[in-house]
């Protein structure tokens, strides 16, 4: 009876939530206030990228990383990709359902890892520099630490995020964006013929909602990194994309002496569409990909049963 009532309780304010985040004005606050809260518990990981990369390894290929929002190891790996201005190709493998663990049966990407991997965890890197291919994300970070960020050294808020119960965040993050449509469980859509690509910053909140859009929507798509230092990125998007910034933008660019993005930006190369503002991005992948509805099921209905014994450990 006491699990009805939760249960009953979790889709009520499911129902709520999705209530006043559909509401003008007030909603959009609402979900740039959530997206903003899981930044401010992660101290700012992901802003910047580190020092000396100028002297470390690059990869030639672009790395591919299985993944989804919402999930706290794979934000970790998110947050390193950013600090060591790495681009990847992202292939977005949300959960079916929330009521079992490993589940693949209609998802995109999932049975590819289950493949290559052997079973259903993420998040899965794929390194085709070094045919490297694993599990894990402390190990992951670790080897792209080793591989492309031998010689830097991470900013003091990476450093500060991730100390021993600070790094507890990134679990705490994931509470300010616990419905299904935040890139947690599928929705149908259809698939692009060319990866979407989106110029993005992993501590933008106005870049998570972005991402989450394409995750939940299981949109692969090439991220490209625009933390602050990341000129190589930020540089391509000023010879490219300039022409989408304002004159106060510009303006601001030429007094600091810094190269100025404007991020999210979306770029699909299948309708030719580039666009940047989170909610207006959301609204055209809906209207271009979306096929069907989001299941229908609140984060009380979470299980990890059948994960590894320290699926949930923070270290």
């Amino acid at each position: 009876m006491f699990q009805f009532i939760i249960k009953a309780f979790a889709s009520s304010v499911l129902a709520v939530s999705n209530a006043m985040l559909s509401l003008p004005y007030v909603g959009r606050f609402i979900d740039v206030l959530l997206a903003l809260g899981c930044s401010t518990v992660r101290i700012g990981a992901g802003g910047f990228v580190a020092s000396g990369l100028e002297s470390c390894k690059r990869p030639k290929k672009l790395l591919q990383l299985y993944e989804y929002e919402g999930c706290p190891f794979c934000r970790r790996v998110r947050e390193t990709l950013t600090i060591l201005d790495l681009d990847a190709e992202i292939f977005p493998t949300p959960r079916e359902t929330f009521k079992e663990y490993g589940y693949a049966n209609e998802s995109r990407f999932r049975p590819a890892v289950l493949k290559h991997g052997g079973k259903c965890q993420f998040p899965f890197l794929v390194d085709p520099n070094n045919n490297i291919k694993m599990y894990e994300s402390l190990e992951i970070v670790k080897y792209l630490w080793d591989t492309y960020g031998d010689k830097a050294s991470p900013s003091l808020f990476d450093r500060l995020a991730n100390l021993p119960g600070l790094s507890a965040g990134l679990f705490l993050a994931g509470a300010f964006r616990m419905l299904p449509h935040h890139g947690l469980l599928r929705t149908p859509s259809a698939y692009p013929a060319k990866k979407l690509e989106l110029y993005s910053a992993e501590n933008s909140p106005f870049c998570r909602i972005a991402r989450e859009a394409l995750s939940t929507l299981e949109l692969p798509y090439v991220l490209k990194n625009c933390a602050h230092g990341a000129n190589r990125n930020r540089v391509e998007f000023q010879s490219k994309f300039s022409s989408h910034l304002s004159n106060s933008r510009k303006s601001i660019g030429k007094l600091l002496g810094k190269t100025i993005v404007k991020i999210p930006f979306l770029v699909d190369p299948n309708t030719g569409v580039m666009m940047s503002e989170s909610a207006d991005i959301v609204k055209y992948l809906n209207d271009t990909y979306k096929t069907g509805r989001t299941v229908n099921e609140t984060f009380m209905n979470y299980t990890t049963k059948g994960a590894t014994e320290g699926h949930m450990k923070v270290l």
